[in-house]
């Protein structure tokens, strides 16, 4: 296996498959996946409901295991590893941003961007945090509860909440299903700033194709299966 040194792939996949049992059914969620993705790449995947999206994007962040096939993420062969040490491969890799804003209502914007890093046993420091808010155009909303923010600047929170781990990798998934096209907009706008500017790798999940296509690389999935592959922005390749 190669190593961090010499490698530009933050992730591997090859015939990675992820089926379930439902009843005497043998349901087959993911069949057969090829995928590469390089560092600072931008990946959107679409396809429909069904399709695979969520069970290959949670092979992808280890938030589950495949059933066949190997994966590598961050140089580390990741298929077969136990929950406990798929955590320790997620806590160092990945943060994470949902279509569910998951911000605690009581607390304020800084403390719901610092709190991951409580959970991490990490020490909050307040000019990080600030670099981080400034990153994603809250800093005028540090001390503001989630109530008092429109729904693209809770998710924009949500987006810092992510960033202040300093993850290789963000896993976006549905991001903008919660927000209008304007809002929506300015987020991917972010997503792809984020990873010309800082070399963050993206992998994104999105049933709205104008977004979708605005990434580096477009993977579309059907019945388990990528059918397609493109590269829509080739000049940020």
């Amino acid at each position: 296996m190669n190593t961090e040194t010499d490698n530009e792939y933050l992730i591997e996949a090859h015939g990675l498959k992820r089926s379930y049992k439902r009843g005497s059914e043998i349901v087959k969620a993911l069949d057969g996946v090829d995928l590469v993705i390089r560092r600072g790449e931008m990946i959107s995947i679409l396809g429909p409901s069904g399709s695979g999206k969520t069970t290959l994007i949670n092979l992808l962040s280890c938030l589950d295991t495949p059933t066949e096939g190997t994966l590598v993420v961050a140089w580390k062969s990741v298929a077969g590893l136990s929950e406990e040490n798929l955590v320790d491969v997620r806590r160092g890799v990945f943060g994470f941003v949902f279509q569910q804003f998951h911000l605690l209502p009581t607390l304020t914007v800084t403390e719901n961007v610092e709190l991951p890093l409580m959970f991490l046993g990490r020490k909050a420091y307040p000019e990080k945090t600030r670099e981080v808010l400034a990153m994603v155009a809250l800093t005028d909303r540090a001390n503001h509860l989630p109530r008092e923010l429109s729904g693209g600047q809770m998710q924009r929170v949500a987006l810092a909440r992510a960033l202040i781990v300093e993850p290789q990798i963000l896993v976006a998934d549905e991001p903008t299903g919660n927000l209008d096209k304007t809002n929506g907009e300015a987020i991917f706008a972010l997503f792809r700033r984020l990873a010309a500017e800082k070399g963050l790798t993206i992998i994104i999940t999105t049933h709205n194709m104008a977004f979708g296509y605005q990434a580096d690389r477009v993977i579309t999935l059907e019945d388990g299966r990528i059918v397609k592959e493109e590269r829509p922005r080739r000049d940020l390749l």
